[in-house]
């Protein structure tokens, strides 16, 4: 594997930032959206740059990018309440430690930040990844989400 980098978003990132969303969200979550338009068009409706800017500035907002090579192939958000709002890696560079070196950042920035618990909405696509890396399913917090979307409810203690 190249060596994966992790790094707070620049305002030049931007736009590579949101296709990595778009793509991961198109590409890798079929089995959540199921290609339903109307799904897909809510899910992607604030994946644009003025949205993004706004995460960025937003003062308890933590948000990194990935790169391999110089390639943006992976984002990540955490906000100081503790949710984890993006970890989301381009499907071209899945299964390469992109996504685990997101959720360390996030986490490590968490820690930083004296948080006691992480907590993420996360999709069937994620499932697998999220419990690999110590995620608690909440089962009685999840449940139907916008769409044909199921919202899975996850935490970590600290």
């Amino acid at each position: 594997m190249n060596h994966c980098i992790v790094r707070p978003v620049a305002d030049s990132d931007i736009d590579a930032a949101i296709l990595v969303l778009r793509r991961s969200i198109t590409i890798s979550c079929v089995a959540d959206h199921q290609n339903d338009e109307a799904t897909l068009e809510r899910w992607l409706r604030n994946k644009t740059s003025e949205h993004f800017r706004a995460w960025l500035s937003a003062q308890d907002n933590f948000m990194i990018v990935a790169l391999i090579q110089g390639t943006i192939c992976g984002v990540g958000a955490v906000r100081q309440s503790g949710s984890i709002d993006l970890c989301y890696v381009d499907p071209s560079w899945q299964g390469r430690g992109v996504g685990q070196a997101i959720l360390s950042a996030l986490e490590s920035k968490a820690k930083e930040w004296a948080v006691r618990e992480l907590k993420l909405v996360g999709t069937r696509t994620a499932r697998a990844f999220y419990e690999r890396h110590g995620y608690e399913f909440i089962p009685e917090e999840s449940g139907p989400g916008f769409g044909v979307l199921f919202d899975y409810r996850y935490r970590k203690k600290l």
